[in-house]
């Protein structure tokens, strides 16, 4: 990261989370995105007017910037992958080159084209992705390949064309809504108020035992041999060597708070929101161990450095969340005749949390 855009990125901060005379200033051009927000949301579907045999949860926020939906979003489908679902994944693509038209992630894609988090829930779920700026013509798509029943949003929860059965909404507890104002004034997408309205709320590192979700380490790969370490090994491992932890993560602080938790020494070094990490980035680095996350591996496949191990996170999910009671099959109901001629009865999967 630039130490211009560094700059930057810490003046939005205070601006949005401290208390800032520079926010007030700002309030003027939250108008016309309360507008725009009034506008939009007059173009949404009624929730549940999703394709018949098909269950769409969006999981989104309400903040700019990471909240930790990608990884919740993953833990999700991996659970739900446990119970049977057949679940697929619509996305933005954002920072991918894969252009205007609905694009079905094959195992050639890279981040350069589908975008880092795109590839990221692909690798870590191995489900059908596809990737679009009009997420609605995603969804259309990937329904038409017939092989979902369950269908994750990445994001989109301000995306209102896009019909949808289940709003999961997923916050940071530490960092809340910050001074509660729309952007720029503030971190908000849509006025608070709209947490009245969402089905679920996650707050990651949060005490509530509904609510609160984390990050626990499970493991690391060498990004450059593909050595598989388990986490205690490596802490053994790692105890007297000198350790950087460099990431492009929306909130960079999350993944170097968890590290020194547990008891590692590290020097920290934060990237730009969604910037791909080179070689040269660490030139001028003695560290003997480098650690990056997932999103930040995917964006270097070409990485030779032996030095740089992925960190392999998991999320806690609230166990009150996933269970038969909260996540059930409701019914069953007969589908329009298929296209291809043949009658059918299927399950119509209706997931409600607590």
């Amino acid at each position: 990261m630039s130490t211009a855009q560094g700059a930057l990125e810490r003046l939005v901060s205070r601006i949005w989370y401290g208390k800032s005379l520079l926010s007030w200033c700002l309030i003027p051009l939250t108008w016309p995105v309360r507008w725009a927000i009034h506008r939009r949301r007059k173009q949404a579907a009624p929730k549940g007017n999703t394709p018949d045999g098909i269950t769409v949860i969006v999981v989104g926020g309400l903040t700019a910037g990471g909240t930790g939906k990608t990884p919740v979003l993953i833990g999700l489908g991996k659970w739900l992958a446990q119970q049977g679902y057949r679940v697929g994944v619509v996305s933005r693509g954002y920072g991918g080159a894969h252009g205007p038209e609905p694009h079905s992630m094959t195992e050639v894609d890279t981040a350069a084209v589908v975008g880092d988090e795109p590839l990221l829930i692909q690798q870590a779920l191995g489900v059908p992705v596809v990737v679009c700026t009009d997420r609605k013509r995603a969804l259309d798509v990937l329904v038409d390949q017939g092989a979902v029943d369950v269908v994750l949003s990445d994001d989109g929860l301000q995306h209102y064309p896009m019909p949808r059965d289940i709003e999961l909404l997923v916050l940071d507890a530490e960092r809340g809504l910050g001074n509660g104002r729309l952007l720029p004034a503030g971190p908000l997408r849509e006025p608070a108020s709209r947490l009245a309205n969402v089905d679920v709320v996650l707050e990651r590192n949060s005490s509530d035992p509904d609510r609160g979700f984390s990050y626990q380490p499970s493991g690391v790969q060498n990004l450059a041999s593909g050595r598989q370490v388990t986490w205690s090994e490596c802490l053994a491992e790692w105890r007297n060597q000198s350790i950087i932890a460099v990431t492009g993560l929306g909130q960079p602080t999350q993944f170097f708070e968890m590290l020194r938790g547990q008891g590692l020494a590290i020097e920290a070094e934060s990237l730009g929101d969604h910037e791909a990490m080179t070689q040269a980035h660490l030139e001028r680095r003695e560290e003997e161990v480098v650690l990056i996350t997932a999103k930040d591996a995917v964006k270097w496949p070409e990485c030779s450095d032996t030095r740089v191990w992925v960190v392999a996170i998991k999320v806690a999910l609230p166990s009150s969340r996933l269970t038969k009671n909260h996540i059930i099959v409701i019914s069953t109901t007969t589908r329009r005749k298929s296209t291809n001629g043949w009658p059918n009865t299927e399950l119509r999967w209706s997931i409600h949390f607590g």
